[in-house]
């Protein structure tokens, strides 16, 4: 069973929205998933909190270039090196990732584990960077729910041009697909993880929690919060500097 996620102890308000999210996503790290066990996921989210501590990683990112020789990683699971490395570079350099270095993950790992990997990745690093915003230590790892992955290849997924394959917007929002508002335009990195549709549903979640819809970001929709929709914008466009995002 998953730990609950609690912030009540440090004092702050948070909405319900946000625990509830969280709390979700939490449980889905630990259950089976699509291409890794629960045990799996779990583990790659250990490697996700080691990575901002190892040493490899920050004489890598003080580097000029990515590909520069580092000290080995300070691991903190029996992953083979190319998982290990593949966790570290998406939490520590995520901005100087590139096609090469994808398709030499992909190589060694196919690329439907690669997507859930980074998944679960970005779904670690939102949680406890939002306790780390608020002064609240990291929740417990689940306990991971034993269930062999689903190992279902969406045969909607296709070549678009993109680093993995991906199910196209026309499709995805679909009813019966319910990976895309069928209403609203959903932006590439909105659809970069649909080679593994329970990752994107996962990632809506916490988005619509943590920011505001796709359906939402193209209008002038003002959410009830405790700041207005230009100081929303403010705070996530720093976010997204501080995280290198490349887009």
């Amino acid at each position: 069973m998953a730990a609950a996620i609690d912030y009540r102890s440090t004092g702050i308000p948070v909405r319900d929205d946000i625990v509830a999210s969280q709390t979700r996503a939490w449980h889905s790290l630990a259950a089976p998933g699509t291409w890794w066990t629960g045990a799996e996921r779990v583990a790659i989210a250990r490697e996700v909190r080691a990575a901002r501590r190892c040493a490899g990683c920050a004489e890598r990112k003080a580097a000029l270039s990515p590909n520069a020789p580092a000290r080995a990683h300070d691991t903190a699971s029996d992953f083979p090196p190319a998982v290990v490395d593949a966790v570290h570079r998406v939490v520590s350099d995520p901005g100087r990732l590139s096609r090469g270095w994808a398709e030499s993950v992909i190589a060694d790992v196919r690329d439907t584990h690669f997507v859930e990997l980074v998944g679960v990745v970005c779904l670690v690093m939102l949680v406890d960077g939002f306790a780390r915003a608020i002064g609240a230590p990291p929740p417990p790892l689940p306990e991971p729910i034993a269930g062999e992955p689903s190992r279902v290849r969406p045969t909607e997924a296709i070549d678009e041009g993109y680093f993995v394959s991906t199910i196209p917007y026309a499709v995805g929002s679909q009813p019966e697909l319910d990976l895309y508002d069928a209403n609203a335009f959903v932006p590439n990195v909105g659809r970069g993880l649909s080679l593994v549709p329970a990752a994107v549903r996962i990632a809506r979640d916490l988005m619509a929690a943590h920011y505001i819809t796709y359906a939402q970001v193209v209008t002038d929709y003002v959410p009830d919060r405790p700041i207005d929709r230009s100081q929303i914008e403010l705070v996530a466009a720093r976010t997204s500097a501080k995280n290198d995002c490349f887009y």
